[in-house]
């Protein structure tokens, strides 16, 4: 259902308008179904007692839709230089605060007041400009609104490049950092390939075990060692084996994680968690395991590199925009300068009477 919103100036200074309906001590007029319109005669105390009134001409059901070419007129009633500006004045900073936090839209940190519903053409800072009887006020109110929404059009605008700028940086990094990993552990491969040494798990205090005995240690290390710095408990293929406790966010112990260490320092985890295998043969044999994985960490990488690659000239593509409305703002900002300054000379104009009295005058009532 469409709305016409339009402001009636009225020029009586009477307003001991009659109570049609008791609402809560104020007047007010009920409308019934197959009404034309809505005709608000006092303002209320709260922004929403006003779009209730306008809801009852404008809510679902309406028969005007059968006649009426389904348009209800909804009128407002305000007395010019009285103190209705000062009403609207305070509803209109009441819908600030009240439409701004539940709709949670601020991208400027500025409280846009909005229109007094979606459907309505007019605010309460442009009935405080009608009501003031100067045309200056109204266009005034009328360009503030459109600064505010170029406002937050370039504040979204700069938070997008500033994210893009960020992403880049970001993806710039992480590429480095993926490239560095792939050529440690290419350093590692070309190691692991040109030894020639002996190949089995050897720990520091069982050098002559077997597979079974060192697994069986290696079990025995990880229910009683406990220590968040890496701990060098053995070798294979000349290449440290390590163990560090890891804990919960809490702060309660987790598990240990074993590790081997590569030339290049690079530590390969053992499996994906780190804890060993449950057979003793297999525990002994987590080296070899840890180390076969290394081609597979090395695609992995490869696909992130490409990924990261992949995002940046779209996110250049942003960084290098140019907001296409600075121009518009500027001139708008511009006019609404100079009717702040029209709206502040009149206003100086308006005092000048008061505050000066004419010298003929006295003279003539010396006299």
């Amino acid at each position: 259902m469409e709305t016409r919103s339009r402001m009636s100036r009225s020029l009586h200074t009477n307003r001991d308008f009659e109570k049609l309906e008791p609402y809560e001590g104020k007047p007010s007029r009920t409308v019934l179904r197959g009404e034309e319109g809505s005709n608000a005669l006092d303002l209320p105390d709260r922004p929403a007692d006003m779009e209730q009134r306008n809801g009852r001409a404008v809510r679902k059901g309406n028969t005007v839709k059968l006649w009426g070419g389904n348009v209800v007129d909804i009128v407002i009633y305000g007395t010019e230089k009285t103190l209705d500006a000062y009403k609207f004045n305070l509803l209109k900073n009441k819908q600030m605060f009240i439409n701004q936090i539940n709709n949670g839209t601020i991208a400027v940190r500025r409280i846009d007041e909005d229109c007094m519903d979606e459907d309505s053409g007019m605010n309460f800072a442009e009935f405080v400009a009608i009501l003031s009887g100067n045309t200056d006020l109204l266009n005034k109110a009328k360009l503030d609104n459109k600064i505010m929404q170029l406002d937050k059009e370039q504040a979204i605008f700069k938070k997008e490049r500033i994210r893009a700028e960020r992403k880049i940086a970001a993806n710039t990094e992480a590429v480095g950092k993926a490239e560095r990993i792939v050529a440690q552990v290419e350093q590692d491969m070309e190691y692991i390939a040109s030894y020639s040494g002996n190949r089995e798990t050897l720990l520091l205090n069982l050098p002559q075990a077997t597979r079974e005995e060192t697994g069986r240690e290696l079990h025995r290390i990880a229910k009683t060692y406990r220590g968040e710095a890496y701990r060098t408990i053995g070798s294979y293929m000349g290449l440290n084996l390590l163990v560090r406790s890891e804990y919960t966010l809490s702060g309660s112990f987790d598990r240990n994680a074993f590790f081997v260490e590569g030339v290049s320092g690079l530590k390969y985890r053992c499996g994906v968690s780190g804890a060993l295998p449950l057979g003793f043969a297999e525990s002994a044999r987590y080296p070899q395991a840890a180390l076969e994985r290394m081609p597979s960490l090395i695609e992995k990488q490869q696909k992130q590199i490409a990924m990261l690659q992949h995002e940046i000239p779209t996110l250049q593509e942003i960084t290098a925009r140019k907001w296409s409305k600075a121009e518009e703002l500027e001139r708008l900002k511009q006019g609404c300068k100079e009717l702040q300054q029209r709206i502040d000379e009149a206003l100086k104009e308006a005092e000048r009477p008061q505050s000066e009295v004419p010298e003929e005058e006295n003279t003539v009532r010396a006299a």
